[in-house]
């Protein structure tokens, strides 16, 4: 096993400078200018950008961070493996074993690190591949089941579920006094994944089921077994008899169920221990989170998945002096401290036997769960993700009208691949996705202008850790494309700003902290398009604006401005906004990767020229 050693011990090493592959030579050293050892990882959402990445660089101080928003996928890094250019440290939240085969000759094996020893072998067994390697571990699980008001149950005298049977009599109850008894999002493809594996756990954790999943994972095949999965589309079937769901509820989106829930309208969803503490009911309500009901007590089970998974490459580990230093990042990263920091709200569950989290209030009948072990982790690849949306929408619009059609159809669905590899566009220049204080991200900066000039406003402003790789100079599938910026978190917005106002936004950007649009190192720095910015840093302030220029001339203030803001939509942009007097937003314009598809393929340009948008003191 590899000893661990403590951060304070490493924080003194002096390592060796080695050249970082895959970006066409642009990239620097893994030491900076000021000796600090440079570690690069991507995280898989904007969540981490609230607190974690802080806690990193606070437990880290002579380690320089490079984090970008990785694409919520291990295709995601099967695209920058294809360029040789893996982040050191890895983290996914859709993942399975199935997709991530391909990396494994590329990815640190962590079955014999004290890390990997942490964790409940029960867990740890999804991780492991049948020669014992273990690439992925699991951070703290998000719990995943149905949410109940039980104040409306109260009100209207309908018992709580305690089974099957029960939860389906409480849907009618409710029906007939014009309130829906169940509703979910079931135009997202993870809803349709989860309710339709959610509600029928005893059979998937099966004898059968169990060695159906092993070979699933493994590969072995890629069809449903009729065993397993025909008992899993029956009892979908029932449900939506049951509960009377149709066409209406194959349109809703995440919003929809949520809304209809704190206005009372709505006696149970799908969600998760975060969303008990976003959307708590009308307010005073008393909400509880409950499993996936069996045919029996049992049979109950919640169904979980772990907040991200997170990897190392190999390639990174290669000196023994860096591969203790990313070894204990990921200790942090695993362990009591860092996994607070992912829990804060009190709303998940750790699968590693060093680490316990405190449990909300609504979350506390979990703990029978949990001491039982009925916690079932999502089968969650890629295609099932795809298929799962697909077949459930068309069972809810009528289209497939047995369980028998609806088996049929996942499998045929499972044959097909889920994009062409054909090339569509071609980019000329490669950009390295790095932070320099002389010229700032260079890839951001010419994806930022390129979306600036098709969308024609005037100026733009976003976070440059949304850019998620280097651009890599050569051909490109549709597939690859959708991998440059990130679309899931977020999302560009149009706004109309004086030149006062566009002053107040940069300066209420450096200075905000603790949300998920929080800069907290150059990497996670904010790039302009159409304007410079003339900053300073420093230990005890941060960054400070200098001043705003256009063209080298100052911005004028009293002027007005359309502007175009790339960054958190649901959490930094309504803070911002606020800020500095801006009571209206157009959120409905195509995504970022759109326009680069508009640009690339469509017309069959090229990207625009990365400017020198900052000047950094």
């Amino acid at each position: 096993m590899k000893k661990k050693k403590l951060i304070s011990g490493l924080l003194c090493l002096a390592m060796t400078a080695t050249l970082l592959g895959g970006c066409a030579g642009q990239k620097t050293t893994e030491e900076t200018a000021d000796g600090k050892e440079k570690v690069t990882i991507a995280l898989w959402g904007n969540q981490l950008l609230e607190h974690y990445t802080e806690y990193l660089c606070d437990s880290f101080p002579d380690v320089e961070f490079e984090f970008t928003l990785a694409t919520n996928s291990t295709d995601f890094y099967r695209f920058l493996n294809d360029h040789d250019d893996l982040p050191d440290i890895l983290t996914v939240r859709r993942f399975s074993l199935k997709d991530a085969v391909l990396l494994k000759d590329m990815l640190y094996d962590l079955g014999d690190t004290e890390l990997a020893s942490t964790f409940y072998g029960t867990y740890l067994d999804h991780y492991t591949y049948d020669d014992g390697t273990v690439n992925w571990l699991p951070t703290c699980a998000e719990v995943d089941s149905l949410i109940i008001n039980e104040t409306l149950f109260d009100e209207y005298q309908v018992e709580i579920p305690t089974d099957y049977a029960s939860f389906i009599s409480a849907c009618e109850a409710f029906e007939e006094v014009g309130i829906r008894g169940f509703v979910s999002d079931f135009a997202s493809d993870y809803t349709c994944m989860e309710t339709l594996q959610g509600f029928a756990i005893s059979s998937l954790l099966s004898m059968e089921g169990r060695e159906w999943r092993q070979k699933y994972e493994s590969g072995a095949t890629n069809q449903l077994s009729e065993e397993v999965w025909l008992p899993v589309f029956e009892k979908f079937f029932d449900v939506k008899d049951g509960i009377g769901l149709g066409t209406e509820d194959a349109q809703m989106v995440n919003r929809d169920p949520k809304d209809l829930f704190i206005e009372g309208k709505a006696a149970m969803y799908r969600g998760t221990g975060a969303d008990i503490i976003t959307f708590p009911g009308r307010g005073e309500d008393k909400v509880l989170l409950m499993p996936y009901f069996g045919d029996t007590q049992e049979e109950n089970w919640f169904l979980t998945y772990p907040t991200f998974q997170i990897a190392a490459s190999k390639k990174a580990m290669k000196d023994p002096k860096r591969e203790e230093l990313i070894l204990d990042i990921m200790e942090a990263m695993l362990g009591q401290e860092g996994q607070n920091h992912i829990s804060y709200g009190k709303n998940m569950v750790p699968y590693n036997k060093n680490v316990t989290l405190e449990l909300l209030p609504e979350l506390e009948n979990l703990n029978p769960y949990i001491d039982e072990n009925k916690m079932y982790i999502r089968l969650a690849s890629n295609d099932m993700f795809r298929v799962s949306q697909s077949v459930v929408q068309k069972i809810l619009n009528g289209e497939l009208t047995t369980p028998e059609a609806a088996l049929a159809d996942f499998n045929t669905q499972l044959e097909q691949a889920d994009a062409s590899d054909e090339k569509v566009a071609h980019i000329d220049n490669a950009y390295a996705n790095e932070f320099t204080q002389k010229h700032g991200n260079q890839a951001a900066s010419a994806i930022f202008n390129t979306i600036r000039e098709e969308n024609g406003v005037d100026l733009m402003f976003g976070q440059s850790c949304y850019v998620a790789s280097d651009i890599y100079a050569g051909d490109y599938t549709q597939k690859d494309l959708s991998y440059l910026c990130k679309n899931d978190g977020g999302y560009p917005v149009i706004v109309t700003l004086t030149g006062d106002q566009v002053y107040r936004l940069v300066e209420s950007t450096l200075a905000l902290a603790g949300n998920r649009g929080s800069i907290c190192n150059d990497s996670t720095m904010y790039v302009s398009s159409g304007f410079e910015m003339d900053l300073s840093k420093n230990e005890e302030n941060g960054y400070v604006l200098n001043g705003l220029t256009v063209e080298g001339k100052e911005l004028d203030r009293s002027a007005q401005f359309s502007v175009l803001i790339y960054s958190d939509r649901d959490w930094y942009l309504p803070v911002i906004l606020e800020k500095i007097g801006c009571e209206e937003f157009n959120a409905d314009i195509p995504n970022c990767n759109q326009y680069l598809y508009k640009r690339l393929v469509e017309d069959g340009g090229q990207l625009a020229e990365p400017t020198d948008y900052l000047k950094l003191r």
